[in-house]
């Protein structure tokens, strides 16, 4: 979304040669509001100069030595009321931030060959209550950052760092401050960077290493997309309630991270009096969504029946990933007429990782569903490489891809920290257009106990993501899974969450991010205006403006609004049919 808007997004470039590099993939910026639906008008690093006077919030993210006059420009912009909340660096404008990056966080400040230093990796640490940080249960994980110290009274420390041993180090990690009428947030430690790398993994070349308490043994001779992990097994996994010795990861540390830049935008909004609108996540304000999945692996078309009469009587839809060569005729098209999804199961164990063996794979799959399918997971959880598995998909014309999960039981929950649809970063640095769905579990009473399932449905809930839950038909006949299936499925509808397949998922996600969100300001106790149109159906979209208003002005037409509490804000929610 590049409309005019009160938000502007400025991505900055190192430009000194040999010198630490704090901040990575700082143009997954865009990605990441694109998703929240928030509209942001992108400005670039040689227009800070001249910004607009219509501009409330800036976000600026990585490094850049900034000229006299972006300088002079950035600091009146503040000093006038102006919001700045700047990702990863000062950019030489100490005094605004009331903060100064250093050479060294010890050592008497020592001054080594470099003119900072660099927080390597670690944890930020609350260290008070706020509401950016307030979504938090655990210190969050993070690879990189820049050091400093607190130059101003006007600043304070709102999170310090921990060491990569959750040793305390006392480095500010996230600082609050004013300067003149303005505000700013200023975030040391590399938040996109760790939203990147842990909701993407590293590349797979190699066995990962496995979890020290023998529950995820990921080096198992078979490379799969846990091989890559990249979280902690001590700090950032959790005990399971109800089945002591066991851990999960119950905390989606990536989209956490998310939240942590959503919520500084909103409460900067919130301090400068902006009625920010953003489009929601889900339809008629959903808190969030809930998918089921499952792998045909053997094919068994007595236990394949078995598992569709099951998801029938629970009345939702689900998506089955069918690994080659597939059911009988009979039975497929069973599952379409049931009103089910049929995806590809690259099946790379009992044959090459290949994009040729892939592609012929899902040539004959095609056939066999008489249609062109939508989304994809990997048998096994199978991975090599980095992302350019993405573009295999987009060869294949699948849009969505749903195997990055857990392989072992010790890595049930976020895995890879998230529990949003997103386009992960391509290695070469661009956006893939094929969205990668998480996958949280797999067959409950045989991999993982039911007693995960309340956890992450309030983790789920409460950061509004997607749960994804995968049962083989192969287990469905074995005592207590089908009972766990449906209790899965009612826990998930009493707190109000839909349950969609992945090509629902995709059309929904794809449709709400062509629609153009636009803001006109009003005078105080003037109901907020929204403009915007969409090209595609959008059934039940929900527009959110935040504060508090009774109505809103949406394309010259008033609607009364509902109060709505989001990412820890209060907004103002209208849900339209938009068709």
């Amino acid at each position: 979304m590049n409309q005019s808007s009160p938000l502007g997004v400025c991505i900055l470039s190192q430009i000194r040669p040999n010198q630490p590099n704090c901040t990575y993939h700082s143009n997954y910026i865009t990605e990441i509001l694109e998703h929240a639906g928030l509209p942001f008008e992108q400005i670039e690093a040689k227009d800070l100069a001249a910004l607009s006077t219509d501009l409330k919030i800036l976000i600026t993210v990585g490094e850049a030595a900034l000229d006299e006059t972006a300088a002079t420009a950035l600091r009146d912009f503040v000093q006038n009321g102006g919001s700045w909340l700047s990702l990863g660096s000062v950019c030489g404008l100490d005094e605004v931030h009331g903060v100064q990056a250093i050479s060294s966080p010890g050592y008497n400040d020592r001054q080594f060959v470099y003119s900072h230093c660099t927080l390597g990796e670690g944890y930020l640490q609350p260290a008070e209550k706020h509401p950016m940080l307030a979504h938090l249960n655990i210190n969050l994980h993070y690879y990189n950052g820049i050091v400093v110290k607190v130059l101003s009274s006007h600043a304070k420390v709102l999170a310090t760092t921990q060491n990569a041993h959750g040793h305390a180090n006392d480095v500010p990690a996230l600082v609050e401050s004013t300067f003149g009428d303005g505000h700013t947030l200023f975030l040391a430690a590399d938040a996109i960077g760790a939203i990147v790398r842990i909701s993407q993994g590293t590349t797979v070349i190699a066995d990962g290493i496995s979890a020290p308490d023998g529950s995820a043994p990921t080096a198992d001779g078979v490379l799969k997309c846990d091989d890559g992990l990249a979280l902690d097994w001590h700090f950032d996994r959790q005990e399971i309630p109800g089945v002591p010795g066991l851990k999960g990861f119950f905390e989606p540390i990536a989209d956490q991270w998310r939240e942590v830049i959503l919520r500084g935008i909103f409460y900067l909004a919130n301090k400068a009096g902006v009625a920010l609108p953003l489009l929601w996540l889900y339809p008629r304000n959903l808190p969030a969504l809930a998918h089921l999945s499952h792998d045909t692996d053997g094919n068994d078309a007595t236990l394949g029946e078995r598992l569709l009469q099951e998801v029938n009587k629970a009345g939702i839809y689900s998506t089955w990933c069918v690994i080659p060569e597939g059911y009988p005729k009979e039975l497929i098209e069973q599952i379409k007429k049931d009103g089910h999804e049929l995806a590809t199961h690259y099946n790379a164990i009992d044959h090459p990782w290949s994009e040729e063996e892939f592609a012929a794979q899902c040539e004959r799959l095609k056939v066999l569903f008489g249609e062109q399918p939508v989304s994809n997971k990997n048998h096994y959880t199978r991975w090599e490489g980095g992302t350019e598995f993405f573009d295999w998909c987009h060869r294949q014309n699948l849009q969505l891809d749903q195997t990055k999960g857990p392989s072992k039981y010790g890595e049930v929950g976020f895995t890879f920290g998230s529990a949003q649809l997103a386009f992960p970063l391509a290695d070469n640095g661009e956006i893939h257009s094929v969205l990668e769905q998480p996958l949280h579990t797999q067959d409950l009473v045989i991999f993982a106990p039911p007693q995960i399932i309340p956890p992450l449905l309030d983790a789920v809930e409460k950061h509004h993501g997607v749960l994804h839950v995968l049962f083989h038909p192969a287990h469905i006949a074995k005592p207590g899974v089908a009972d766990s299936l449906h209790d899965t499925i009612t826990l998930a509808k009493d707190r109000g969450f839909e349950w969609m397949t992945a090509r629902q998922l995709n059309a929904w996600e794809r449709a709400r991010r062509k629609v153009k969100l636009q803001a006109e300001f009003t005078e105080d106790n003037v109901a907020p205006k929204v403009l915007l149109s969409a090209p595609e159906p959008l059934s039940g979209a929900t527009i959110l403006v935040l504060g508090h208003h009774q109505t809103v002005e949406i394309d010259g037409e008033q609607y009364a609004a509902q109060p709505s509490t989001r990412f820890g804000f209060e907004f103002s929610a209208v849900t339209l049919g938009m068709e």
